[in-house]
């Protein structure tokens, strides 16, 4: 079988690393003894692709950790998957981790741990980081009109760029309560932002990233088999 690489984004900040790193601990513990998983940055942090090529000589999936569609995943990630091969090994790209319905299971996921349940009372907002195109986070909340949650007041999506902010959703809340869900790969300055408006508006925000989930270890696994 192929050895799994992880394509992450990268942060100045360590913390996405780190959250990057427990994921892709999570996933070798989900695949066959002996099949190796690493994980590889477009920036910010090492090993890039080219350093890990050093270690690579069998053929090898690649994995974007990205969660929605945009320039990083057309350009970067197939750049990076050259420089995987650079020792000759031979790449081949799964999807990205999103879009994908199973992002929001990793959601319910995050909300379960905080003990959150779904209440009438009381909107959910999943809070995301965006991007410069607003295309792509139009394809996120379409995405999330077929997958409504029952039981809870209303859920929405808001985006820190390209889309209805945060204070937006609120707005718009039905319900007495509002809480929300960051749907983000790691922690980081990201996080740290949503978790300051939020605090600003009185809406909750549950700790953890997808990082933190199994399904999102789970989502990686699936899309190591179907590449």
């Amino acid at each position: 079988m192929p050895d799994i690489v992880l394509i992450a984004a990268g942060s100045p900040d360590p913390r996405h690393a780190e959250g990057v790193e427990r994921l892709a601990d999570v996933v070798r513990s989900r695949v066959r003894l002996g099949r190796a998983v690493g994980a590889c940055y477009l920036g910010h942090n090492s090993p890039t692709a080219a350093e890990l090529a050093e270690e690579l000589n069998r053929s090898v999936i690649a994995v974007p950790v990205l969660l929605a569609p945009g320039a990083l995943s057309r350009v970067d990630v197939h750049s990076a998957a050259r420089d995987l091969g650079n020792s000759g090994a031979m790449v081949r790209v799964s999807h990205p981790l999103g879009p994908d319905p199973k992002l929001f299971d990793a959601c319910d996921e995050l909300l379960r741990a905080a003990g959150e349940e779904p209440d009438p009372d009381t909107t959910l907002i999943v809070y995301c980081q965006g991007s410069p195109d607003p295309a792509d986070v139009e394809q996120v909340a379409g995405l999330m009109q077929g997958m409504a949650r029952p039981g809870w007041a209303g859920w929405s999506l808001a985006a820190m760029s390209g889309g209805a902010t945060v204070e937006e959703a609120v707005e718009r809340a039905e319900g007495d309560r509002v809480v929300a869900v960051p749907l983000l790969v790691a922690d980081g300055p990201s996080l740290d932002e949503m978790r300051r408006r939020c605090d600003a508006l009185g809406v909750r925000l549950v700790p953890g990233t997808l990082s933190d989930t199994q399904v999102l270890a789970d989502l990686v696994v699936a899309r190591t088999n179907g590449a």
